[in-house]
């Protein structure tokens, strides 16, 4: 009935049976609303998993819908919801399965108790001369019973043996241990005879034939235990590699920066060197300039010094010769004639 319904709702629309006034006010479902199961878009919801098993979960207060789960598939948006179903799924498989450990373990310390069934209490003198009658008389009828056997008294053997029969209850009678007791041991002796499924927590008969023991691990509650435990160990593991993942990456990209700034840090340093270097070659031609002026400096000192001594030698030189020659004209005899010469019209 529900797959010839979703069949209808498929090829009509889930609006098929709604009039034209009710159509007015009516809303489509889409996958993305919240009474969408996110858990049977992504992969599947518990609630299947257990249907009418001891583990039944109830039917799932969400839409289950292939035609929405189809167009979950092909929406552009699937691949960013796709962690977040299975986020909340793992949550809740999570519990389901911690539930079921609790359960696992009370069932293991239940087998693993030795606790032996009480002795029987010892009868008293009453009940133990009683049960010396009833065997007396058990005996007595059992030999009866053989004679009319052997006689060909089959009737009257068969009625002596229903005795015999009665007997034997009220003996028993005498002898069984209260309720409680017996109950308790049977108990003990049905646990001590079990074994625990550590995927689903179901006891089973140990060294069962291989048909029940078949029968148990193709039922619904150990397929759907193991569909939860499996997943989320793949959950587990998918993000324990994507976490690696994330720290490659966050490595890598240090790395990388690491290398930039030391590629930074090298052209900076390169780039000063090579400031450096031209400042101390601008340094050391300014200090040959410098040096060279300075060397001129001196150079046209020493030329200005040696020049004005030069004059100043020739200089002195020429007027100790100029003086010289004024005094050898002075002294000289044709100058001294003429002087006289000249000076002597006028002495008396």
């Amino acid at each position: 009935m529900d797959a010839q319904r979703a069949l209808l709702d498929e090829l009509m629309g889930a609006a098929r049976n709604l009039t034209e006034e009710e159509k007015k006010g009516y809303k489509e479902i889409k996958w993305d609303d919240k009474e969408v199961c996110g858990f049977y878009m992504v992969r599947f919801c518990p609630h299947d998993l257990f249907v009418n098993t001891r583990s039944d979960l109830g039917a799932c207060p969400r839409i289950h819908d292939p035609k929405l789960k189809e167009s979950f598939e092909k929406s552009p948006r699937h691949d960013a919801y796709v962690p977040k179903f299975e986020a909340e799924l793992a949550q809740f498989c999570e519990k389901l399965v911690m539930d079921l450990d609790r359960r696992v373990r009370r069932g293991r310390e239940r087998l693993a108790q030795d606790i032996e069934p009480a002795p029987p209490a010892p009868l008293s003198a009453e009940k133990s001369e009683q049960l010396s009658v009833l065997e007396e008389k058990i005996k007595n009828l059992l030999e009866q019973v053989e004679a009319l056997g052997e006689a060909g008294k089959v009737d009257e053997a068969e009625a002596l043996m229903r005795k015999v029969e009665m007997l034997n209850i009220e003996k028993a009678a005498l002898t069984q241990k209260p309720q409680t007791q017996s109950d308790k041991a049977l108990t003990l002796a049905q646990e001590k005879k079990m074994a625990l499924c550590e995927v689903c927590g179901s006891f089973l008969v140990a060294n069962d034939a291989a048909e029940r023991t078949q029968s148990h691990v193709t039922g619904k509650q150990h397929i759907g235990y193991g569909m939860v435990r499996d997943f989320i160990r793949e959950y587990k593991a998918a993000k324990e590699k994507a976490r690696e993942e994330e720290n490659l990456a966050r490595e890598k990209e240090a790395e990388e920066r690491r290398k930039r700034r030391e590629k930074e840090y090298e052209s900076r340093r390169q780039r000063s060197d090579s400031s450096d270097r031209d400042r101390y070659r601008d340094r050391d031609r300014h200090s040959d300039r410098d040096l060279d002026r300075e060397r001129s400096r001196e150079r046209n000192g020493r030329q200005s010094r040696d020049g004005g001594r030069d004059r100043r030698y020739r200089n002195g030189r020429d007027e100790g010769r100029d003086k010289y020659r004024d005094h050898s004209r002075s002294r000289s005899p044709s100058r001294h004639g003429r002087m006289r010469s000249s000076r002597s019209p006028n002495r008396p």
